[in-house]
């Protein structure tokens, strides 16, 4: 269990540090909505990270996919990549983080370009975390599941405990 995978006591570890939790977010309302949910349940003396990967087809196909009536948006920000990972910063992580100070939390937010399941397991590595969280979509199919995705890369690569959270069954 997470528990025992994890010696927790008062919010540290046994290593003496304070926990480390990223939490992988993808800017979907569903998932916004989910997360504002679960912020409630966080502890306040846990570190957080939020991390939205800027993949390679860049913020607008994101921006696109997530918010169809207001591409204008996207359009009037940035064009550089430097500038992009700031637009897609402002846009998709910024508001959870103040969502999750409101709160009480400590919390702060990273954006990397790539490949979404490998710079998921860069910042796990290189940050030390000691719990990732992703979501896992219900639209995708079970072959891709199996198969690739982003979930899957993280799951049988992460050198850290991972917890999965799915969205509520309708």
């Amino acid at each position: 269990s997470l528990h025992d995978a994890l010696p927790i006591s008062d919010g540290k570890l046994s290593r003496g540090d304070y926990m480390k939790t990223l939490i992988c977010v993808d800017g979907s309302p569903v998932t916004n909505e989910g997360f504002k949910c679960a912020v409630d349940a966080l502890r306040t003396d846990i570190e957080y990270t939020l991390l939205y990967v800027l993949e390679e087809h860049g913020i607008y196909d994101s921006y696109k996919r997530i918010f169809r009536e207001d591409l204008e948006r996207i359009e009037e920000l940035f064009e550089d990549v430097d500038s992009e990972k700031e637009a897609a910063k402002r846009i998709f992580v910024l508001p959870l983080c103040d969502y999750m100070r409101e709160h009480g939390l400590t919390v702060r937010a990273i954006v990397r370009g790539g490949l979404a399941g490998e710079q998921i397991l860069n910042e796990l590595r290189e940050g030390k975390y000691d719990l990732v969280v992703l979501g896992d979509r219900k639209s995708l199919s079970p072959a891709r599941r199996l198969f690739g995705g982003t979930l899957t890369e993280v799951m049988h690569n992460a050198d850290t405990c991972v917890m999965i959270v799915r969205p509520p069954r309708p």
